[in-house]
């Protein structure tokens, strides 16, 4: 029933714009919509409502189109012959180019590599945001571990630390973090700890132990390292941007030496001429 009063809709819009046409549900200039090009348009089981503003927006659109388009062709010249084929050419040339890489991309980029690259471009990895390496938990308040826990994290933190923290919270912790060697943005550390800072630099600095509660959870934080805006990003935070680095080079070489060995083949088989 629903998809019958779209139809009929449509069929009165289309009566409206053009009497001795049924098919025709708008017009535009000399440019015509028709009821077959909107067919589709709605999903089975959208609501007459729905549809009614699905169809009437496409409608309007359509001859908002039309209408800059008509004006565009006065205005500006329609011969894009040369265009469409510098596209024609870029694209086949891209879609070579890419079928090329892979099948030679060599994706194994060693630790060693991206050590090297790093060593070669640190002055490149300035930081924009502030990261820290930590271990967090979120308990529910009141959790008898609590007060162990956060003299646990108040100590030095060691592998035996980390294994008795997490052997204290393993029946109580809703959420938690015991890799200690990643770096993290701040933000995200603060999707997970409701930390309301306004300097965070200096929070950093200034904290490093954390603790901070709501209605439901109490929230610990041991913040092991950090680095702020301006200061050089570590290689552990970077190694995937420097493989991705890395390949995009690949790329670029597999790339030129293709370029380079085509242009030879060519100029051997006589293929190239240059009229003076």
């Amino acid at each position: 029933m629903k998809r019958l009063l779209l139809i009929m809709i449509v069929a009165m819009m289309a009566a409206a714009c053009h009497r001795n046409d049924s098919e025709m549900v708008a017009r535009a200039y000399d440019n015509y919509l028709y009821r077959s090009d909107i067919e589709g348009l709605v999903a089975p089981g959208t609501s007459a409502e729905d549809s009614i503003a699905i169809v009437t927006n496409y409608i309007n659109q359509w001859i908002q189109q039309q209408v800059v388009l008509e004006k565009a062709k006065r205005n500006v010249g329609t011969d894009f012959d040369k265009e469409l084929q510098n596209y024609k050419n870029s694209l086949i040339t891209y879609q070579y180019e890419q079928l090329i890489v892979e099948q030679l991309l060599d994706t194994n980029v060693s630790d060693a590599a991206i050590a090297e690259y790093y060593e070669a471009n640190a002055e490149n990895f300035v930081l924009r945001s502030n990261i820290l390496r930590c271990i967090y938990l979120k308990l529910p308040n009141g959790a008898p571990c609590i007060g162990h826990v956060r003299r646990l994290m108040n100590s030095t933190i060691t592998d035996e630390t980390i294994v008795d923290i997490q052997e204290e919270v393993a029946a109580y912790a809703v959420d938690f973090s015991f890799d200690s060697e990643k770096w993290i943005p701040f933000y995200t550390l603060q999707t997970k700890v409701p930390i309301d800072t306004y300097n965070e630099a200096l929070y950093l600095r200034q904290n490093k132990l954390v603790e901070l509660d709501d209605e439901e959870f109490t929230y610990l934080v041991r913040i092991l390292e950090f680095k702020t805006v301006d200061d050089i990003s570590p290689l552990q935070f970077e190694q995937q941007n420097i493989k991705e680095i890395i390949l995009n080079h690949r790329k670029i070489d597999i790339i030129k030496n293709m370029q380079r060995d085509l242009l030879k083949e060519a100029n051997a088989k006589g293929k190239i001429e240059i009229v003076s």
